[in-house]
């Protein structure tokens, strides 16, 4: 029976063969398996940020879970997690136990709105560039498809 490394190694590289460079490097790369349980058939994975993993749960989640059942031949129930970084953890032990956790999760939904908002505003950069580039090439064909009269020669 393989191990979690292997069995983990080569679902990794199963999807490395099956996406594209970008995909892989962007959503899968950086994943680590964050709890193993071969008995019940699950896998909890982390991910680097919220926003990744709301990401890998909406768009990713069937494509991990073929690739882990095609690896095994089982049927693996794929969750995932944001990854918590030694540090953060360290300095989360000190910090009061009183947190207020709807306080908390404003804070998450703050942090996450605003990656989607910096996303939003590149996106509507390059609408914008690309709305005049349009501009440019409708007026360029205007000027190419607009007949010209051409005298005719005296008979």
């Amino acid at each position: 029976m393989k191990t979690m490394e292997e069995i983990w190694r080569d679902t990794l590289e199963l999807l490395q063969k099956k996406m594209s460079r970008s995909s892989f490097e962007t959503w899968i790369k950086g994943l680590t398996v964050q709890r193993f349980d071969a008995k019940k058939k699950t896998i909890a994975i982390n991910a680097e940020n919220e926003f990744t993993r709301q990401w890998l749960e909406t768009r990713l989640k069937q494509v991990l879970e073929d690739a882990m059942e095609e690896v095994t031949g089982d049927k693996y129930a794929v969750s995932f997690a944001v990854k918590v970084k030694t540090h953060v953890r360290y300095s989360m032990e000190r910090v009061p136990t009183r947190l207020d956790p709807q306080e908390e999760y404003q804070r998450e939904n703050r942090a996450l709105l605003h990656e989607v908002l910096q996303e939003l505003k590149s996106l509507h950069h390059r609408l914008d560039h690309f709305e005049i580039e349009l501009g440019n090439i409708k007026k360029e064909i205007k000027t190419v498809n607009k007949p010209t009269k051409i005298p005719r020669p005296p008979q």
